[in-house]
């Protein structure tokens, strides 16, 4: 599998090159072999042609021979000549052959198929004519096309038969020629002898050529079946050669596509998984094919047990119900909140989407939905709620406290009043108690009254760069005095010295004396006290963690601790860690608190970094 990956990794015009190389190859080859078989061929038909001169040759001079040396009648040089044509146009493949003069008049020919004139075509004039410019050349051939459209073999030559020597007189090359060397002499009758002389000459001065023409059709179609094989076979390398470059064109095509659907599909599941919001995806049966990671956390099942499972089988019956109306009408879209339970856990607010899925023709062919927590959303809105009734009654508490104030400064006046007088009697005394009391009482009054003002009212902030490292070691400085006579170990870890926040320094000092007294008092009954403070940076928010271990907050109270009046000590208001909170909310952070009853409490300060 790898070596065919590697292989599909390789440039298709590597294969398509190959294939034009072994093409080239095999077409030189070819086309090499069918040259080399015609011309074997036309040099077949050329000796061929060769041998059938000769034979007219031979024989118009056997026939000469035996007329010279007969008694018989004189027969002229043309009619052995005819004769000897005929005897070689019986021969098979022959088509004709004739005795052709200088100016391509024919002299003699066949009788197997005459000429209709006397003039030759022009295909045997043109091979004539190129006989007669090669003066050194005895013979020449060519393949021509008949009138029949048939293809045919010419085969010229120029007239072997040689002129009468002269020099050789009688006895020369004449009679030497027709093998009757000293005939001359002994004939009786010399005439003869000058007619064969006279004929020879007349020969010679008409420039003879032999034209033989054979039937190529028979070696033609061989060589023409050769030809089509040869064509067909580099076709069907062509086609074949194309064909596996365009399949590999193509699986190549199906590899990248297949690779760019796997990174799509890949794409698409990791969104799928990274939702915060749950995905269930079901088909028309109902079944559940697929789903994503908040889904499973949703519903707190895992994925095996979901996938391929009918809805009614694993969705809970407030999920079931929410579509079974709507699944009969096709195409559907219902949004809706639910809460779903679970057995000895909290319960879920979910808002469920449930939509229909059609295919092409409108059909309905499956669900889709959405579940998204409002769990939390639903808490923030609560606890938004209820700061909006706290922010309402802390207005009217201010009034309230306004409305206070003016009868508590006369109340504290008359009371004043009173404990200035002589004291001398013994109801004197009793009146300047009494009016101390009242004195005191007021005063406590109004310093409540001065920290639900405090609480109800913006603060102004002052700030500026602070480093909570030292401001946490001057905070510990001084409620060192006091953790001394109670047997409070205190321990610190500070690290290195962070970026500086901009804070209002006081206002953070009043809260971490607050929650560190808040601790100590919460150790007063403890024999080995422990109060750690530490300094940490997490995602550009500093976070200030004081922890102690003692009594801590009990589970139902833990929520109200941020309350206003909210207390469990059998002194204070109960407004010192609702203050602190409010300041550092105000500071644009937060304060959180982590309790067990029994075990420890643990506050948690974050506030944020300063832009730089």
């Amino acid at each position: 599998m790898k070596s065919r990956n590697r292989l599909l990794e390789f440039s298709p015009w590597l294969l398509g090159a190959a294939c034009l190389l072994l093409l080239m190859l095999l077409a030189f080859f070819a086309v090499s072999n069918y040259q080399r078989e015609k011309n074997l061929i036309i040099g077949t038909l050329e000796q061929k042609g060769l041998t059938l001169i000769h034979f007219i040759n031979s024989s118009v001079r056997e026939s000469l021979r035996s007329n010279m040396q007969g008694s018989g009648e004189w027969i002229p040089w043309d009619t052995h000549l005819k004769s000897a044509l005929s005897l070689a146009v019986e021969q098979p493949g022959v088509d004709f052959v004739a005795v052709v003069d200088a100016n391509n008049n024919v002299v003699a020919q066949s009788k197997k198929d005459e000429f209709s004139t006397q003039q030759i075509d022009h295909a045997v004039s043109s091979v004539a004519a190129l006989l007669e410019k090669e003066t050194g050349r005895m013979w020449l051939s060519r393949v021509v096309e008949g009138e029949d459209n048939r293809k045919k073999f010419l085969f010229v030559s120029r007239h072997l038969q040689p002129p009468p020597d002269e020099r050789g007189g009688q006895g020369g090359g004449l009679m030497g020629l027709m093998g009757l060397r000293g005939y001359g002499r002994h004939m009786p009758h010399q005439q003869r002898f000058q007619q064969m002389r006279n004929e020879l000459r007349r020969v010679a001065g008409l420039e003879p050529k032999i034209v033989v023409q054979l039937d190529f059709e028979q070696f033609n179609a061989p060589l023409t079946k050769q030809f089509l094989q040869i064509v067909i076979q580099l076709v069907v390398i062509l086609l074949v050669g194309f064909g596996g470059t365009l399949s590999f064109f193509t699986l190549r095509g199906l590899k990248g596509t297949e690779r760019k659907l796997g990174s799509e599909q890949a794409f698409i599941e990791s969104v799928v998984s990274s939702l915060p919001v749950g995905l269930l995806a079901l088909d028309r049966e109902a079944v559940i094919k697929r789903c994503n990671r908040a889904a499973c956390e949703i519903l707190e099942l895992e994925e095996a047990d979901l996938i391929g499972k009918q809805e009614k089988d694993v969705l809970p019956w407030e999920i079931l119900g929410l579509s079974l109306d709507q699944k009969v009408n096709g195409s559907y879209r219902v949004d809706r909140e639910v809460v779903l339970g679970f057995t000895g856990k909290q319960s879920k607010d979910l808002h469920v989407s449930a939509r229909s899925v059609v295919d092409g023709q409108g059909n309905y062919a499956g669900e889709v939905l959405l579940l998204r927590d409002l769990t939390e959303i639903k808490f923030l809105e609560k606890e938004l709620r209820r700061n909006e009734r706290l922010a309402a009654i802390g207005k009217m508490a201010a009034g309230v406290a306004h409305e206070l104030r003016n009868p508590l400064s006369s109340i504290k006046g008359l009371a004043l009043l009173l404990h200035s007088g002589d004291s001398t009697e013994d109801g004197d005394l009793d009146r300047q108690v009494t009016s101390q009391t009242l004195i005191r009482e007021v005063e406590r009054l109004n310093r409540s009254i001065g920290e639900l003002l405090d609480y109800a009212k913006p603060a102004q902030l002052q700030k500026e760069p602070v480093v909570l490292r030292d401001l946490i070691e001057k905070s510990l400085e001084l409620v060192a005095v006091d953790a001394a006579p109670l047997n409070i170990v205190i321990e610190k870890d500070l690290g290195a010295t962070l970026q500086p926040v901009l804070a209002d320094r006081d206002k953070l000092s009043q809260v971490l004396l607050n929650l560190m007294i808040n601790s100590m008092q919460a150790l007063e009954a403890r024999d080995n006290g422990l109060l750690s403070v530490s300094l940490a940076q997490h995602a550009r928010m500093q976070k200030i963690i004081i922890r102690d271990n003692g009594t801590g907050i009990k589970a139902e109270n833990l929520p109200r601790v941020l309350d206003p009046y909210f207390t469990t000590k059998s002194r204070g208001t109960g407004l010192g860690l609702s203050l602190s909170a409010k300041i550092i909310e105000e500071h644009g952070g937060a304060l959180e608190i982590a309790s067990e009853q029994g075990c420890y409490t643990e506050v948690t300060v974050s506030l944020p970094e300063s832009e730089v």
